[in-house]
């Protein structure tokens, strides 16, 4: 089986670390290579070769490649995922080997799990999800489908977080709160309260700044 991940940026290279690290024990991948449309085909990337994704089915056998997204903002992770599944790829799962996972959370497709993060008891987590360094997921919280979780987050028990969120460094989510779809929760913020769906939260205590109309984090 051959692992390809999907965007060959700073994160990318960082999820090539885990998934080495990964397969060094696991040894489940005969190869990691990059797949990125702005790189030329078979061209050397950081410690691999990077190819395009429309020439994939030339290059590999579909069925001996599963493919994760490394790419940082939630809108954009979710437009490759549905590329990748509507192409018939299946996605693969990449898990540092220092995180902890309890075996009673539910896993969803395409996860990336960066070193020493915590998935709790009976927590769920939903397709294309990204969860950084460090960051705590508590006991039965419901992480829909390409939320970014960045590093040393960490959710109280209880909480919902709903669909394309990002949530930003060092942020803290008080348990039994609910985040709404496409919200960001900026770097250092502490929840205190719900917040809605669109919403760009800031502070401490984190309050609502503006509506997340652009779809995005970053501004590059």
């Amino acid at each position: 089986m051959i692992l390809g991940i999907y965007c060959a940026g700073g994160f990318g290279k960082e999820v090539f670390d885990i998934a080495s690290r990964q397969n060094g024990i696991s040894q489940q991948w005969e190869k990691i290579i990059f797949i990125d449309d702005f790189a030329s085909d078979d061209s050397d990337v950081y410690l691999t070769q990077s190819y395009k994704f429309d020439s994939l089915t030339a290059k590999f056998d579909k069925s001996n490649l599963e493919i994760v997204i490394a790419n940082g903002e939630p809108f954009h992770k979710q437009v490759l995922f549905n590329k990748v599944e509507q192409a018939g790829y299946r996605f693969g799962r990449v898990q540092d080997p220092t995180a902890i996972v309890s075996p009673s959370a539910e896993i969803g497709q395409g996860v990336i799990i960066a070193s020493f993060g915590i998935i709790a008891s009976n927590s769920k987590i939903g397709h294309n999800v990204a969860i950084n360094v460090h960051t705590i997921i508590g006991h039965d919280i419901e992480i829909k489908d390409h939320v970014i979780l960045s590093s040393m987050v960490n959710i109280g028990g209880f909480c919902q977080i709903d669909t394309g969120t990002y949530i930003g460094m060092n942020a803290q989510i008080k348990d039994g709160l609910r985040i709404g779809k496409d919200a960001i929760i900026g770097m250092g913020a502490v929840v205190h309260h719900n917040i809605e769906s669109d919403v760009i939260a800031l502070g401490n205590p984190a309050r609502p700044m503006r509506r997340n109309t652009e779809k995005r984090v970053f501004k590059s």
